[in-house]
């Protein structure tokens, strides 16, 4: 795959004797797309392109097998593998918003903790990374809560459930995202994609509607592992007009409006946007038409990933749109996932009325990304004894002593989250030496790497900068 191409920038420049090696194993990854996400795929022919992508492939693992720590899973391809970001040094990451028609609840807390706290540990493995979260600010669902509240404006309710929302993340010290777009702020960048879609033929105009031809894009289905037919067998709520579309599994960019409803000038007539097609657009104005990190709820891998990846391919063509598909589990209450409709939602700003936030912060970090949680009333109360060691012993007095550098804990941290971004593995052995310096037995300046490892977690009693420490820069 074509982030496996790549060496990096660090790597050919200690390598003295082999840096012009190095940069070209670099450079060749960077411009073939050849072994772009189909490697193993029966498609893929060994033409020269894929040779010329293999021997780069080859060059770059050997200049930066020492180079590289940090793996991590990715939905596409379905495996764990080396972290290499499209440029040496500066990771992207664009994690899917929400639809701020009505409160947001736990769930939603556990993804952006989950993505705030990977985002933490990119920047303490050294890369300047810019994290992009989007709200969706059109859509059906919005256009629905306003007419039942009697034509209230779209944009009220919006900022009224995003101010709830934004308060509940900063109580969680969640860092300000680096750019924070609205859906409709963005509907020139989202007429330019879809006109870049017609024009190349990935998409059709009927009547107003414009359609992308998901059999246009042959890697579509990738993202899932399914078959065309098999996608046709999920839910999928972009399936709409049904008897103006040329495939089942087409989908629409731009669409017609009902009367009085909120609509745009667009040159196939006024209208509004189609779901998947805002995320492609806000992406590649803020972050360019490759990413490095995609995060979102797995229960947007099917339809809304999967066709973020056909447009933006189709309509900019760098392949991969992203190298790494991260997509976290979903919450439940009693075995039962936790949802607006059905009603069955814990709000993360009722619990913290009564425990701190970095008590909840333990609570969500204590499941890994990928893993679905389900949530029991007494939970947070299990890990009470934790949460009080890990306070306990990063604000004592050998906490504030400056961290050891390259120390056992340290290691063992990195050793953790470099494995597939396992916090519960991290939180396990902070835990440890947390007992260990309360006791006294800590090693020396123990006590420091704990609070420095616990600071990158994100906790705010450890010192980790943001908004509940009073910073709410990106």
């Amino acid at each position: 795959m074509r982030h496996k191409a790549r060496t990096s920038a660090k790597c050919y420049r200690t390598v003295k004797s082999s840096s012009l090696l190095g940069r070209l194993g670099y450079e060749l990854g960077r411009q073939v797309p050849g072994f772009v996400a189909r490697s193993g795929c029966s498609s893929v022919r060994p033409d020269a392109r894929t040779i010329a992508s293999t021997l780069c492939y080859a060059l770059g693992h050997l200049f930066s097998e020492h180079a590289v720590t940090l793996r991590l899973y990715s939905s596409l391809g379905r495996e764990i593998r080396d972290f290499r970001p499209v440029t040496p040094g500066r990771a992207t990451m664009y994690v899917c918003g929400v639809t701020p028609y009505d409160v947001t609840h736990l769930g939603h807390a556990f993804s952006y903790v989950q993505f705030d706290t990977l985002r933490r540990y990119l920047e303490y493995k050294g890369f300047a990374t810019r994290y992009v979260q989007n709200v969706t600010d059109i859509d059906d669902d919005m256009i629905m809560v306003s007419k039942r509240q009697g034509g209230r404006p779209i944009p009220e309710i919006r900022d009224e459930n995003d101010a709830i929302f934004r308060a509940d993340l900063d109580k969680l010290n969640v860092l300000r995202p680096s750019v924070y777009p609205f859906a409709t702020d963005h509907i020139p960048e989202i007429i330019e994609a879809t006109a870049r879609l017609v024009e190349k033929g990935f998409a059709y105009v009927v009547g107003g509607d414009v359609f992308f031809e998901a059999e246009k894009f042959e890697r579509y289905g990738e993202l899932n592992g399914l078959s065309h037919a098999e996608l046709g067998e999920l839910e999928n709520p972009e399936s709409k007009r049904a008897e103006k579309k040329r495939g089942h599994l087409d989908f629409l960019l731009w669409q017609q409006v009902d009367p009085g409803d909120p609509s745009w000038e667009s040159p196939w007539g006024p209208g509004r946007p189609g779901w998947s097609i805002e995320c492609t657009a806000m992406s590649v104005k803020h972050l360019g038409p490759q990413i490095d990190i995609h995060g979102g709820g797995r229960d947007l891998i099917y339809p809304h990933h999967e066709n973020e990846i056909a447009q933006a391919e189709s309509a900019y063509g760098p392949a991969p749109f992203c190298g790494h598909w991260l997509h976290n589990g979903m919450l439940e209450l009693d075995g039962v996932k936790m949802s607006k409709s059905l009603g069955n939602l814990v709000l993360a700003r009722v619990l913290m009325q009564t425990i701190e936030p970095d008590h909840l912060r333990l609570y969500l970090l204590s499941h890994h990304l990928r893993a679905d949680a389900n949530y029991h009333e007494g939970d947070l109360d299990a890990l009470s004894d934790r949460y009080g060691r890990l306070k306990l012993a990063a604000t004592s007095e050998g906490a504030g002593a400056a961290a050891t550098s390259a120390s056992a804990l340290q290691r063992e941290f990195e050793a953790a989250m470099d494995n597939d971004f396992q916090a519960p593995a991290a939180l396990a052995a902070l835990d440890a030496a947390a007992t260990r310096v309360i006791s006294g037995a800590g090693a020396e300046g123990e006590a420091a790497a704990l609070r420095a490892a616990l600071a990158t977690m994100g906790f705010a009693f450890a010192g980790a900068r943001g908004p509940a420490n009073g910073d709410f820069s990106p």
